[in-house]
């Protein structure tokens, strides 16, 4: 019959087994199919992004890296699938500006910000404030369209939806100038870009490398970008500091997160690889003609960062009586 004393030190001989068989799990991460989970279709900044860094991964762990998109909700099924994945580091999130903007803009968000383990930030693409080159009244200057926003019922702007990027910097712009707009949601950045076009909608801040690559005399016209300097692919387009609003500065902001709980090991072991990936030549030669701006953040850097955020954010939804539509 075993005794109560036998007991008793069998369970710190167990303790100590199982500290022995995670370290062990830490030390060979990962044991199998590493999955990145984008909230946004495929062909987007942070799925293409995601896509490169998977590659990287692969070949530095020997195991399959892979890209899931998981589209809906502004990436709020994305990051509510991640929050209730296993925090082993086989399941991450990338985490993009709109997704921290969900926490503080839906009444019930399916996740918090607390619910993950920030890995790393890499950087991301400022933005570019477009006018349509062909929508009524014409607008060909900074100057044209702040007169416009105040005139009357002020502008149509459009989005991606409601707590985009795109969405709540027009919304602070229009604020700063003292001026008026109307948000025109579509699903997504593109397709707000193609209504500029067609001349649906007057304004919109875009990426700077979408606009970039679509602007022309029948078709967009760049008038100003949110980068503290001039940038390689909109060298003539003056930044919103040379313009007198240094405030208004976002980005489309990427990086990476795993569900809380995963262990400090894995998360430094990812965020050195990630790194990595994007300090390749390759990441580089591709992303940085494109406006691409690194700026990697870890730890406690990376948390104030996000929850800056958070809250930057929330003071323009809160200031402008924001909704989800």
């Amino acid at each position: 019959m075993t005794s109560r004393r036998q007991v008793l030190l069998a369970v710190p001989a167990l303790a100590a087994t199982g500290f022995a068989a995670g370290v062990a799990a830490q030390s060979n991460y990962p044991q199998r199919l590493v999955k990145i989970v984008v909230g946004n279709a495929p062909g987007g900044n942070d799925d293409t992004i995601s896509r490169i860094v998977a590659d990287r991964l692969a070949k530095e762990f020997g195991q399959p890296v892979i890209v899931e998109n998981r589209v809906g909700a502004s990436t709020s099924i994305a990051g509510a699938a991640v929050a209730a994945s296993p925090p082993d580091g086989h399941t991450l999130l990338c985490l993009i500006g709109t997704g921290i903007v969900q926490t503080v803009l839906r009444e019930k968000p399916p996740y918090q910000l607390n619910s993950f383990v920030p890995i790393v930030g890499v950087g991301g693409f400022p933005l570019a404030l477009a006018v349509s080159a062909t929508a009524k009244p014409k607008i060909t200057s900074f100057q044209e369209l702040i007169a416009a926003a105040r005139a009357g019922d002020g502008i149509t702007y459009a989005s991606g939806g409601a707590g985009t990027m795109a969405h709540l910097t027009s919304a602070r712009f229009l604020n700063a100038v003292k001026g008026k707009g109307v948000n025109v949601s579509y699903r997504n950045n593109p397709e707000g870009l193609n209504s500029l076009i067609g001349g649906f909608t007057q304004m919109m801040f875009g990426s700077a490398q979408e606009v970039a690559a679509l602007r022309g005399e029948d078709k967009l016209r760049a008038l100003a970008v949110t980068s503290e300097q001039r940038l390689p692919n909109l060298p003539d387009v003056p930044t919103m500091r040379e313009l007198g609003f240094p405030t208004i500065n976002p980005t489309l902001w990427y990086g990476y997160v795993a569900p809380v709980g995963t262990p400090p090991a894995i998360v430094s072991k990812l965020a050195d690889a990630i790194t990595r990936a994007v300090r390749d030549p390759a990441f580089q030669n591709r992303f940085k003609p494109l406006s691409f701006v690194e700026d990697i953040k870890t730890g406690e850097t990376l948390t104030a960062f996000i929850n800056g955020e958070a809250a930057r954010w929330k003071e323009v939804i809160v200031e402008n009586k924001i909704q989800l539509e």
